[in-house]
């Protein structure tokens, strides 16, 4: 087990912990397990990268969260106290709750010190020290690691005072995160059983990969906002908001303001903290008591099959064994966790993207506009999904049970390619489908039904040929996600390219008279042909 510097550090403190009763090699042992295990353990903003083995990939993270930090030094240089760390800690508080729940859930969620250490002369205060100290450990370095910068240039520009109550105010901050977190979990815990935690968890790693990348674009545009007069309102929806706490705190201390309203927010920044950091050590014996739910499965009711749902799909697929294999995708990229972490940034991307792009390219600025023009054609973003999606389903957590496709009775290898390119489009497209088209003919009026016709069109076609293109011979599920090599998202940004050709095709076409309705049959023509002579070249490997 390695030395880390972390522990060497710890050891100065021995005869403070022994003082206290804990039993110091034994913490230092369990701690330095602990680190050892988190080696192996590769964070949210990695998720898509391969991984080697023998890499620490969290402290390789930290630089990424350097980056996140220095999205907070421009408000640092706006005069209005109040409202420069009420953003800034509005922004920290995102980054470092997102990534605690993310990231640390194996940290603060850790069984394994109840399955393996309590059935050992080991004393409960000890195991419940080291809990806290990794804890602790992780969120000072991802602290550190966001806000060591914005830090230095506080000191900079607003003198030693600010940086010393930033600096006691991330401390507070870290301790209310840390805190919340536990709540909701402990909530979840108390209602639900382990897997609809896990599924929280696995929601609020999306969120934090979405979120960030919506986040990015909203911090850039409120750049073009330079010269506002910033006034405070207090308002009771503020006594609940913990960032305008933070920023409360330095508007009294710092200029002297006494107002009732801005001293009571300045003292839940204090308050709400310290005594929330004393409510989670008074709980960890009850939070820890109910961690064995996380071993545990709900027993749901048998969900009664959906009438349309079943209509519906014998409308897409009248084949039995196609609508069967269909069913097999539909839940197995519902229940697929690292598939779901994969793709579904992706999909929650595609229903903001064209909006991102449509009023950032708009001339003027003005609705008729833009009402006028033709973003209408930034519907092709949502065939981004596709490709995503298609390159993943190769890969399961469950890889192992691709035996099963030697042993089923299928007579066509076609059935299975063509059930899972149609699981693909309903299952991501055509939600974005059915949200977007109304949206986008509300705002470019009934002019455009044709062209989002030829679209969808477009998708049906294009999901067979990435289909082809990607999968190959490749069975679904088949393979592990440690397996996936970079090419891979090589070949997908490729085929997102050919997006761009489908793209130019439509506007050459509607600049001719008729030459919309043209294409659609061309496309209708190429549909047929491609979902019934191309699946039949593939075979099965052997």
């Amino acid at each position: 087990m390695n030395n880390f510097a972390t522990l060497r550090l710890l050891d100065r403190f021995a005869p403070l912990f022994r003082r206290a009763g804990i039993d110091y090699p034994m913490l230092r042992l369990i701690l330095g397990m602990k680190l050892t295990m988190d080696t192996r353990r590769v964070p949210t903003v990695f998720a898509q990268s391969k991984v080697k083995e023998g890499k620490n990939y969290f402290i390789r993270s930290l630089w990424i969260y350097a980056l996140y930090g220095l999205a907070v030094i421009p408000f640092l240089f706006i005069d209005d106290y109040f409202f420069q760390l009420s953003i800034i800690f509005g922004i920290l508080m995102f980054i470092l709750m997102t990534s605690m729940v993310s990231d640390f859930s194996s940290v603060l969620l850790d069984v394994r010190d109840r399955n393996m250490m309590m059935t050992k002369p080991v004393d409960q205060r000890t195991i419940s020290t080291a809990k806290m100290l990794h804890i602790t450990l992780y969120m000072s370095l991802l602290t550190i690691a966001t806000t060591g910068i914005p830090l230095f240039v506080s000191l900079y520009v607003n003198g030693f005072g600010f940086f010393l109550l930033f600096l006691a105010e991330l401390i507070l901050l870290n301790f209310l995160i840390l805190m919340m977190t536990a709540l909701v979990y402990f909530a979840i815990l108390q209602f639900f059983d382990g897997e609809k935690l896990k599924n929280v968890i696995n929601f609020m790693q999306i969120a934090l990969t979405l979120g960030i990348i919506l986040g990015y674009q909203l911090v850039a545009r409120s750049f073009q906002f330079t010269s506002l007069d910033v006034t405070f309102t207090p308002s009771w929806w503020q006594l609940f908001t913990p960032p305008v706490w933070f920023g409360a705190l330095h508007e009294a201390l710092l200029t002297g303001e006494r107002s009732l309203f801005v001293l009571l927010l300045a003292a839940l920044a204090v308050i709400v903290p310290v005594i929330a950091m004393i409510l989670y050590v008074k709980m960890i014996p009850a939070f820890e008591s109910s961690l064995h739910k996380l071993s545990t499965v709900e027993q749901g009711k048998e969900k009664r099959t959906n009438r349309l749902k079943q209509i519906f799909l014998r409308f897409i697929a009248p084949n039995q064994e196609e609508r069967n294999f269909m069913n097999f995708s539909f839940a197995m990229m519902k229940n697929e966790r690292e598939f779901k972490l994969k793709v579904y940034p992706q999909v929650g991307f595609t229903f903001v993207i064209p909006f991102l792009f449509m009023f950032t390219t708009s001339e003027n600025g003005s609705f008729e506009a833009l009402r006028e023009g033709s973003s209408y054609y930034l519907f092709y973003f949502t065939l981004l999904v596709i490709p995503t999606v298609i390159s993943m389903v190769k890969y399961s957590g469950a890889y192992k049970g691709s035996w099963i496709y030697a042993a089923m009775p299928l007579k066509d290898r076609m059935l299975i390619d063509r059930g899972l390119t149609k699981s693909v489009l309903v299952m991501f497209y055509l939600p974005a489908m059915l949200i977007l088209t109304p949206v986008f003919i509300w705002i470019f009026s009934g002019r455009i039904w044709l062209d989002l016709v030829v679209i969808i069109a477009t998708a049906i076609l294009y999901a067979a040929i990435c289909t082809l293109a990607l999968n190959g011979k490749s069975l679904p599920f088949s393979q592990p996600f440690s397996v996936a090599q970079h090419q891979e998202g090589i070949k997908a940004f490729v085929m997102m390219l050919v997006i761009g050709g489908f793209c130019l095709i439509h506007v050459l076409f509607n600049n001719w008279a008729f030459g919309l309705e043209i294409y659609a049959v061309i496309l209708l023509i190429a549909i047929l042909i491609v979902w019934t002579l191309g699946f039949r070249k593939i075979r099965f490997d052997t």
